[in-house]
């Protein structure tokens, strides 16, 4: 999926096409200012002001206790960018707002959006990443725990996207009982494997800071009845025994090859017999294809963890070194970038 400077009539259509729109100013400042128009939005409480009806900037500023003229242009821009509706001088939430924006809604990615102040400050390392090859490995060096709370809090509103594709295409053996969610978090992905394949209890092993508000998440979620918390090092931590599932997603780009093939051995000897193991995870592109937008997330996380995203064929070549057989690689189609390695002991 592409994103980058639409044209809207046909002026800028003719323009773009002769070449005279200066897409590296729009791609620079752009960008961030919508970006940043959508963080301040949220955590001031203007989407969910405008959640109560349609309303004026100056009666929202009221309410909200901002300067008039600065929200009456952050509300243009949010038209602009598509999450706001304008009629004459009120505003009101545009349809993805309200699907996205507004706490408790259906596809409520707030949290998300607030773990941006701190995406925003790592993103700021790049030029250091570049010189050293040094990442920000933030679960590390992050210490405030509102900062912990809307990254665990992001982490469950996207998987959401992910636990029904998880559910339907995870192997469980009959008869069993327990799975073992490394770094699970929340526990959304094992919970959705776990309700499909009952009586299955789900076992999560993360760290302290995230089990903190993981938890309370995972109560608001309506699935604590079926995941347990362990505070732990995932690479250290007691793994327990007899698994019947062990899930790892969205973990082993946060480590280098060496570190998960260690991780992954250990996960094999908690396991039971034809056990299965699942790695959920984003996949890099082959170096030698087209560069696409797994080229940004590769990035991303080389940033932020000094690891890597891997292809499906190096997380089989870890699941088999690990001891793990009948390993298969499957790529849904609803979920474009990700990749599901599956193997058995």
């Amino acid at each position: 999926m592409q994103y980058g400077p639409i044209p809207t009539n046909l002026a800028e259509r003719i323009a773009m096409w002769a070449g005279r729109v200066p897409i590296p100013l729009m791609d620079a400042l752009f960008s961030i200012m919508k970006a940043r128009g959508l963080m301040a939005a949220v955590s001031l409480g203007v989407f969910d002001a405008l959640a109560k009806g349609p309303r004026t900037a100056a009666d929202a500023a009221r309410e909200l206790e901002l300067d008039p003229q600065s929200l009456e242009l952050l509300l243009r821009s949010l038209v602009w960018a598509g999450y706001a509706d304008q009629s004459g001088n009120r505003y009101a939430l545009s349809s993805l707002a309200r699907k996205t924006m507004v706490t408790g809604a259906e596809m409520e990615l707030t949290g998300f959006v607030q773990w941006n102040y701190v995406q925003w400050r790592m993103v700021e390392q790049m030029e250091t990443l570049l010189k050293t090859g040094c990442g920000v490995d933030f679960h590390r060096t992050m210490t405030d725990p509102e900062e912990w709370r809307w990254y665990q809090k992001g982490m469950m509103e996207v998987a959401r996207f992910d636990a029904p594709v998880l559910a339907k295409s995870v192997p469980v053996k009959r008869g069993a009982r327990t799975l073992l969610d490394v770094a699970g978090s929340h526990g959304l992905l094992g919970a959705a494997i776990c309700r499909r394949h009952p009586p299955m209890r789900s076992v999560v092993i993360d760290l302290p800071n995230a089990i903190e508000h993981a938890k309370a998440l995972a109560e608001s979620a309506g699935i604590s009845d079926i995941v347990e918390h362990r505070a732990g090092d995932v690479m250290t931590a007691d793994l327990g025994s007899n698994n019947d599932v062990a899930l790892l997603a969205n973990i082993v780009h946060h480590f280098m090859p060496e570190q998960n093939i260690a991780l992954l051995k250990r996960v094999h000897a908690s396991m039971s017999s034809n056990a299965t193991v699942a790695i959920w995870e984003l996949e890099t592109p082959d170096p030698e294809s087209k560069a696409g937008e797994g080229d940004g997330a590769a990035l991303y996380f080389r940033l932020t963890s000094t690891a890597l995203c891997y292809s499906g064929r190096e997380y089989s070549r870890w699941l088999k070194e690990a001891g793990f057989r009948s390993i298969r690689v499957l790529r849904p189609a609803l979920s474009p970038l990700n990749v599901l390695v599956i193997g058995r002991t």
